[in-house]
Parts: structure tokens; sequence; C-alpha cells
């Protein structure tokens, strides 16, 4: 399995998805540390190099918010439940 890591603010983040939704790649990125520190970014292509960019507001986090728990609702569903 390979996993991708990420130093961003001098914190290491794993790369957990990524959703391409309306032209716009969206990157969900855990603290490797510390699980409750997540951050969302867009891929940005510019000159052959991709770069992670912040979102360009609060709706554009709450969406890709909604994009991730959509995709992976069965997952969220089964989360705290007692097996």
């Amino acid at each position: 399995m390979n996993v991708d890591v990420s130093v961003i603010d001098n914190k290491s983040y794993i790369e957990v998805d990524r959703i391409t939704k309306n032209g716009k790649t969206f990157v969900f990125l855990v603290n490797s540390i510390n699980k409750t520190d997540f951050i969302i970014r867009k891929l940005l292509a510019e000159d052959g190099d991709i770069y992670y960019v912040g979102l360009d507001s609060n709706e554009e986090f709450d969406l890709a918010l909604m994009y991730f728990t959509k995709k992976h609702e069965d997952i969220l569903a089964d989360d705290g439940k007692e097996g």
C-alpha cells in the first residue's frame, strides 16, 4: 500500500482521499500524529507542477466536506456502532 505524506506548516499529513467534482480536485489530509487534525486542500496544476492550495471560502469547505461524507456515507454510518 502506498501512502502519500506531505508536510504542510511543518506538520506531516497523510492523504486519505481525492475527489474531483466540477473540474476541481479536493484533497483530504489528516495529521500523521493527531488524527483529529484534518485539512482539505485543492490541487492546482501550474507550469507542469502540482500544488496544494487553500479553499476559496467556508462554502467551498462545506461543499468539499459534503462530497467526502456522501462518498463515504457507508463507512461513516458504521462509525460508532458497537459490533
